[in-house]
């Protein structure tokens, strides 16, 4: 606020003008119009830089290191974590979280195995960790954690899809629901046709049903039920034509 606008504005009996700001330009609690106090901090304690009155940021950090000495990363100015370890996972004497040496010797057994008899990367003399499974991911009888094997079958012969090695389910469809003798579980082939060669409607390749007659009710020959064409005649008077 400059000298002209200190005594160009109107203030009122309190000192504010009507924008609220007394004549050092502060309002009643004390902060400029940019949010900040005397002292050049906002409401939130810090100043235009991000920084408190201790020299904390907002995410509680100065020079890089919280009021605990750790950096965002966790670790102090030294290189080590709460816990004692470094970047790598071992202490000020060289040791991992589990006893063994960068060399992959432990410190109570002085070998490379530990007392529990797993080694460094957690694998038994046999090669399997705690949960009994090796470095690919495998039990002692050859499956994963979720029960498959290396070919992706579990231990009754079935995929994650449902599929054995066949291509067929436990209810014994493929992928497109037909069985081992290509039909469907309502009996019908890709085609539409049961084993008699009947469709869902009752007609054959040819188009005739079970009884021999087409769509509009006559057999090959050309005649209906009651033994006359489409003429309306039946086999002697077609023969006497």
């Amino acid at each position: 606020m400059g000298l002209f606008d200190k005594f160009s504005k109107t203030f009122d009996k309190f000192g504010y003008d009507l924008d609220g700001f007394d004549k050092n330009g502060y309002d009643k609690k004390g902060y400029n119009k940019n949010g900040y106090d005397k002292k050049g901090y906002n409401k939130n304690g810090y100043d235009k830089k991000g920084y408190n009155k201790n020299g904390y940021d907002k995410k509680g950090y100065k020079d890089g290191y919280d009021e605990d000495g750790y950096n965002k990363n966790g670790f102090n100015k030294d290189g080590y974590n709460k816990n004692g370890y470094n970047k790598k996972g071992y202490n000020k004497d060289g040791y991992d979280n589990r006893g063994f040496s960068l060399d992959g010797i432990h410190i109570d057994t002085k070998i490379n195995f530990d007392k529990d008899g797993y080694n460094k990367k957690g694998y038994n003399k046999n090669g399997y960790n705690k949960n009994g499974y090796n470095k690919n991911g495998y039990d002692l009888d050859g499956y994963n954690k979720n029960g498959y094997n290396k070919n992706g079958y579990d231990l009754d012969g079935y995929n994650k899809d449902g599929y054995n090695k066949d291509g067929y389910n436990k209810d014994g469809y493929d992928k497109n629901g037909y069985d081992r003798n290509g039909y469907d579980k309502n009996g019908y082939d890709s085609y539409g046709y049961d084993l008699d060669g009947y469709d869902s409607i009752g007609y054959n390749k040819d188009g005739y049903d079970r009884l021999g007659y087409d769509h509009i009710g006559y057999n090959k020959d050309g005649y209906n039920k009651e033994g006359y064409n489409k003429f309306n005649k039946n086999k002697i008077e077609v023969k006497n034509d």
